[in-house]
């Protein structure tokens, strides 16, 4: 009973250690959010469009912007705002009475606000109108500008002059103030509404054209973000103060490598079932680290050279994907070898349970075709954050002080993973002692199942945000 307790808490562990972060969404600094606030008015409808860039997608737009190449200009920003409106006006959809209602620009603005890393983000408010010939009826509304995008997505419809809003599949308060601040209780599951229907009618509405945002309401000013402390560590100047960044980064990656997610969990199955030893261990934790900072500087080199037609929150499913199937194919193959391994070893010791098992399970994957296999799934998905400041460094003409973040984060990264890898074999080694050999020998079994379960989450969950 205890042998098939313990076996069952180190299978459970490896799962656990599996399992999603709890935390936010991890590329909230690559979101575009979009706010739609349809008003009915007597003769007219409005929409208050509101279009939110995050800190990347603010970076790749720039260029946009700045067309002369000598910085942003209030002029600048001014035309780009009206190209936008424009253009967001023609993917915008309006039928009053199943009739289509065309909106054109009233006026349109923006601005960069300071973002993290240094880095800025850019907001856009722009008021769209159409005439409207009846004073009840249906209304159907849908934001068809880039659906395919990651963010956050609301509507809202109020009425106004007269009118009133008799059943509507849309609120008419803001939950997010017009993408001002998120509501905390949804940044993990952030709106991604994109049409709505309502019904209008003669009456008093209660509410003024924009509804008042509930006083008790709290939450973020960037849905979905990550990296805070770690990009703020780019603002550190002197050779003081950089050098504690760096180590600052050291730990963050430390941090990192050790939130709920899989690259801990693939170091640990492949220590516990393979008789790899401290120089395998460090060898695989710096694999991942050197995979992962490849990933970072690749990433970030995409989006600075291809700017407004690489989407890196696009890729990063696609990785996910080939992380998964990667830990998928090592475990797949891993499990058949082991449990071929493990019935041979059993008919072989079939009435000996009593001795107990002082051999390590046999190796089969921590050769170097192992280890690289390990790298690539544990390593091909870098931390958002880690690219949010390769970009912020960029950006800021620091580039060198950037990639020596990147690197110390790796580094503490690497640490993280040798630390686990070499726990997990000071437990397989424990249990050596106190396993029977048939028992023991279900150890390399257990954790490849682990593998595969891990490689299969990922593929799943990647495929699904495909």
């Amino acid at each position: 009973m205890r042998r098939s307790a313990a076996l069952a808490a180190l299978l459970a562990t490896l799962l656990l250690w599996a399992a999603p972060s709890a935390s936010a969404h991890p590329l909230g600094n690559f979101t575009v959010n979009r706010y739609a606030g349809v008003v009915l008015m007597p003769s007219e409808v409005r929409v208050h469009y509101v279009l939110d860039l995050a800190e990347v997608p603010a970076l790749q737009e720039e260029p946009a912007i700045d067309v002369d190449g000598n910085g942003v200009g209030e002029a600048e920003l001014i035309a780009w705002a009206d190209r936008t409106a424009t253009s967001i006006a023609a993917g915008l959809r309006l039928e009053v009475d199943d009739l289509p209602v065309a909106l054109s620009v009233r006026e349109a603005s923006a601005a960069l606000l300071p973002g993290q890393g240094g880095l800025q983000t850019l907001r856009l408010e722009t008021t769209l109108a159409a005439g409207v010939d009846t004073a009840d009826g249906a209304i159907w509304f849908e934001d068809a500008n880039e659906p395919d995008r990651l963010g956050w997505r609301e509507i809202t419809v109020t009425a106004t002059g007269g009118l009133a809003v008799s059943s509507s599949s849309a609120p008419a308060i803001s939950v997010s103030d017009e993408l001002r601040r998120y509501p905390d209780d949804l940044l993990s599951s952030p709106l991604t509404v994109s049409s709505m229907t309502a019904t209008f009618a003669p009456g008093t509405s209660g509410l003024g054209v924009g509804g008042e945002r509930p006083a008790t309401q709290t939450g973020s000013v960037r849905p979905l973000a990550e990296g805070g402390p770690f990009a703020a560590l780019l603002v550190n100047r002197g050779l003081s103060l950089v050098l504690l960044g760096l180590l600052a980064a050291v730990a963050l990656g430390a941090w990192h490598a050790l939130l709920p997610g899989h690259g801990k969990t693939l170091m640990a199955a492949a220590m516990v079932g393979s008789t790899a030893r401290v120089q395998q261990a460090v060898t695989a934790g710096v694999a991942v680290a050197l995979m992962h900072t490849i990933s970072v500087m690749g990433l970030g080199v995409l989006v600075l050279i291809l700017e407004r037609t690489f989407r890196p929150e696009a890729l990063y499913p696609l990785l996910g994907a080939a992380s998964g199937l990667a830990a998928l194919s090592i475990g797949a193959h891993l499990l058949h070898s082991r449990i071929r391994a493990w019935r041979h070893d059993h008919q072989h010791t079939h009435g000996s349970d009593h001795e107990h098992g002082l051999e390590h399970p046999p190796e089969g994957f921590l050769s170097r075709r192992g280890i690289a296999a390990l790298a690539f799934a544990g390593g091909i998905l870098p931390a958002p954050s880690a690219l949010l400041v390769m970009l912020a460094a960029i950006q800021a003409h620091r580039a060198a002080y950037g990639l020596g973040l990147v690197l110390a984060f790796s580094l503490g990264l690497a640490a993280a993973l040798v630390i686990v890898g070499l726990g997990a074999m000071r437990a397989r080694d424990a249990l050596a002692g106190r396993l029977s050999s048939t028992a023991f020998r279900l150890i390399p079994v257990l954790s490849a199942a682990a593998i595969v379960a891990v490689g299969l989450f990922l593929t799943v969950r990647s495929v699904g945000a495909a």
